[in-house]
């Protein structure tokens, strides 16, 4: 994909389903060959593959929770990969995430007998908690316990150069999220619902805009807007607190690192 570090936008957006708009993912690359995938939402995989990364360009999978939305490509993953085409002649495709991501694996496994059991050399499960994740490549990742659902974490990324991206996943506001997001070069940030009707367990534009200016973030990038949202004036409302650079997320976008 290219000697330059970037964030791709994969998806931007939540459940309801939009044609402008796939599930929250994204990847992350260094330019020097580690390539990381955020979250496993619904079409997530195809999406991946159609900006230019595969299952043989991935480095490595990390999830934030377990809700759907974010997960429900394991199916598509486990299958794929019991397909002998993908990573032939390659190393495991590592998955991270909370433990109850192993668990619902397995779950899925007891769903789809036989269909989705592939042995360790094909898809290696490592289970997160808070603090450092031993990922090989150029990218060090430190995971963090974020207030949404008991498998929620964000991760934040800290590429060869010392840039460092955070990713929220779901959340409201906490002690862990500004942890998560102090003086990050760019944050990817939820504002799910609107200010006026806000949704429980996720933030809107004003309280994420207040977030990154606690946490003294450079670039704020606001995503996984629900449709009422999207009708809302999103950057003014971000922009009441914090007074950074401001980037509303939508699918495709790319943007270097740092930027």
């Amino acid at each position: 994909m290219g000697d330059s570090a970037r964030l791709t936008v994969l998806g931007s957006g939540t459940a309801v389903p939009r044609a402008d708009r796939g599930t929250c993912c994204y990847v992350v690359d260094d330019g020097a060959g580690t390539a990381l995938l955020i979250d496993l939402g619904p079409g997530a995989l195809q999406r991946a593959a159609r900006a230019g990364y595969d299952l043989d360009t991935l480095s490595a999978i990390l999830v934030t929770h377990v809700h759907p939305d974010h997960s429900a490509d394991l199916v598509a993953l486990q299958f794929a990969l019991k397909n002998p085409i993908p990573r032939a002649g390659r190393g495991p495709l590592a998955l991270y995430g909370h433990h109850a991501l192993g668990l619902l694996r397995s779950r899925l496994q007891n769903a789809y007998p036989g269909w989705l059991d592939i042995g360790p050399r094909r898809l290696a499960f490592h289970p997160v908690e808070p603090g450092p994740v031993e990922i090989e490549g150029g990218i060090a990742v430190q995971a963090y316990r974020i207030a949404h659902h008991a498998s929620s974490l964000g991760y934040r990324l800290t590429l060869a150069d010392g840039t460092v991206v955070a990713f929220s996943g779901d959340a409201v506001e906490g002690g862990e999220l500004i942890d998560l997001a102090r003086d990050a070069d760019l944050l990817v940030l939820e504002a799910a619902g609107p200010d006026g009707a806000p949704i429980p367990g996720h933030l809107t534009p004003r309280r994420a805009g207040a977030v990154a200016a606690e946490a003294g973030v450079r670039h704020l990038v606001l995503t996984h807007f629900y449709p009422p949202t999207l009708d809302e004036p999103i950057e003014v409302r971000a922009r009441e607190s914090f007074e950074g650079r401001v980037t509303l997320a939508e699918d495709g976008l790319i943007l270097p690192l740092p930027g």
